[in-house]
């Protein structure tokens, strides 16, 4: 019995020392340019998965999806979101310099709750680039917040009007 503990110790302990002395020996890339790890892609999402469940409220969207609201929300995400998330055309200015990379929500709308946008987005996640936003809103921060989430969320049915208001190309 002594000899399986020790082997059961030995077993969980030492990858763990292993990857320590590997990281402290600068063997980690810590480059932005370089591909996260699978193993450290899989981790950091069920972090953020587990951490949205525990912590962002399930509370209902108070912001209708109607034509004007989706216009407004649209024009929130153009303003704040598309120089890392993605324009119409799904280029984004900053998305592919940052570590992790930014998701692309015009390639790969978000699937997740709109309570767990908004909580997201109003408190951002630790260790990317994704800030917190909520005090640069001012004292209308939540409902700024609830408009850009419900245009992320209808983003593939946008109304005509929208979808089109979406797709203009700028004056040149």
């Amino acid at each position: 019995m002594k000899r399986f503990l020790q082997g059961f110790a030995a077993g969980a302990f030492l990858p763990a020392v292993v990857i320590l002395a590997a990281m402290q020996l600068g063997f980690a890339r810590v480059d932005a340019k370089a591909a996260p790890p699978g193993l450290e892609k899989a981790l950091a999402t069920r972090a953020l998965a587990a951490s949205l469940k525990r912590l962002a409220p399930q509370i209902n969207n108070p912001v209708a999806p109607t034509e004007a609201n989706l216009m407004s929300g649209m024009k929130i995400y153009s303003n704040l979101c598309a120089g890392c998330h993605g324009d119409p055309n799904g280029e984004s200015v900053f998305g592919a310099s940052f570590y992790p990379p930014v998701p692309q929500f015009v390639t790969h709308p978000p699937r997740r709750p709109e309570w767990e946008l908004f909580w997201v987005v109003k408190n951002g996640v630790r260790y990317t680039s994704m800030p917190a936003w909520d005090a640069m809103f001012g004292k209308n921060g939540d409902e700024q917040i609830w408009k850009a989430v419900t245009f992320l969320n209808h983003l593939e049915s946008l109304p005509p009007a929208v979808n089109a208001e979406w797709h203009k190309k700028p004056a040149q």
